[in-house]
């Protein structure tokens, strides 16, 4: 958790600091929006299902034994 944390805070500290770095992560999402929007709805049912996946993955992995 403390690790997950301090990504985080490292990650907005870098995007804080560098506006170059904030500009082309905003123009990435961005075109990721257009993008989803230009091929909705199958686009929206793919993000669903990529989100599912990745959601059932992680439970499945910390529920197995190491």
């Amino acid at each position: 958790m403390a690790r997950a944390v301090g990504l985080f805070g490292f990650t907005g500290g870098f995007l804080v600091i560098s506006p170059q770095l904030r500009q082309s992560l905003l123009d990435g999402l961005g075109r990721g929006v257009d993008l989803a929007q230009q091929y909705s709805p199958y686009s929206y049912a793919g993000i669903a299902l990529a989100v599912l996946g990745g959601v059932a993955l992680v439970l499945i992995s910390g529920s197995s034994a190491r």
